[in-house]
């Protein structure tokens, strides 16, 4: 076993030991699946099963992993929107990128691109709901839409994902209120390449991670994601850490969120980046 599937494993390891307990705490203040679904007084946008109507913008800074300079700045518009009696939610997802990168460490940029990235869409429901418990179902589709060729993938891609969702009370400092702990997993492959691209195909492990503080105005939100990229033959790490808080205006909130990469230099397309966005939930 090679030194970066070590590092997933500890990952996981570490990250269950530490969080799986706590989402076991205070068992007598559980929540329900159904009441965190219907909750519309809940506007801080965490709770991915809470289908709202939803606006948001968000900017992420990305230090590129290459042999000279490289860095990425994404900012996306995201709109969620409830349907069929709220049983659904579409969500789509468009960016514009600033792409900066020198390749072969001699210092010059050999890619300087701005414009349209891939713009992407998501139809979510929520089959089963028991208890603290519940499935969702989700079909994300990426769209070949990006205005150059390193700011997109160069493919219309499907990505169903699935993941399973626990709603717990008890928590830890600040956030004692309770949370969700939800992993996912995501296959996402492509139906339809430009000449001359690669294919896609990935099979992703999200595993997110959820408190709230207990006046439900702040959270903290960790997420690792693991990604398998079959098609070229690379396995990466990226942990997300976030920390959000809502304002004095109703459904409005601010998060930041740090990121870094784990995995070879060989594998891994980022070190670190860096997210602030704002959130408007329920309008």
């Amino acid at each position: 076993m090679n030194v970066y599937k070590q590092g997933f494993l500890t990952l996981i390891t570490i990250f269950s030991l530490v969080l799986l307990p706590v989402s076991g705490m205070a068992q007598d203040d559980v929540g329900t699946a159904e009441a965190a679904v219907t909750d519309k007084s809940d506007k801080s946008g965490t709770n991915p099963i809470n289908f709202q109507r939803d606006f948001r913008i968000y900017n992420e800074y990305l230090w590129l992993n290459t042999e000279g300079d490289g860095n990425q700045n994404l900012t996306t518009l995201e709109y969620r929107q409830p349907f069929a009696g709220g049983k659904w939610q579409f969500r789509i997802r468009a960016p514009y990128s600033m792409l900066k990168a020198d390749l072969n460490g001699d210092g010059i940029d050999d890619i300087d691109d701005d414009g349209l990235g891939d713009v992407n869409f998501r139809l979510m429901t929520v089959p089963w709901m028991k208890g603290a418990n519940a499935f969702a179902f989700a079909l994300e589709v990426f769209l070949d839409t990006a205005s150059e060729d390193s700011l997109g993938a160069g493919a219309t891609s499907l990505a169903p994902i699935v993941f399973y969702g626990h709603f717990f009370g008890g928590g830890w400092g600040p956030w004692k209120k309770g949370g969700l702990f939800a992993p996912g997993l995501q296959y996402k492959f492509s139906i339809d390449e430009d000449d001359g691209r690669d294919d896609v195909e990935q099979i992703i492990i999200d595993i997110n991670y959820l408190l709230m503080s207990v006046d439900g105005k702040s959270w903290l939100f960790a997420e690792p994601q693991i990604v398998f990229d079959q098609e070229n033959n690379t396995e990466f790490a990226i942990m997300d850490i976030e920390f959000g808080f809502m304002t004095s205006r109703k459904g409005q909130s601010w998060y930041l969120r740090p990121t870094f990469t784990l995995g070879s230099s060989s594998d891994r397309p980022t070190d670190y980046g860096l997210e602030i966005g704002y959130k408007w939930v329920g309008w």
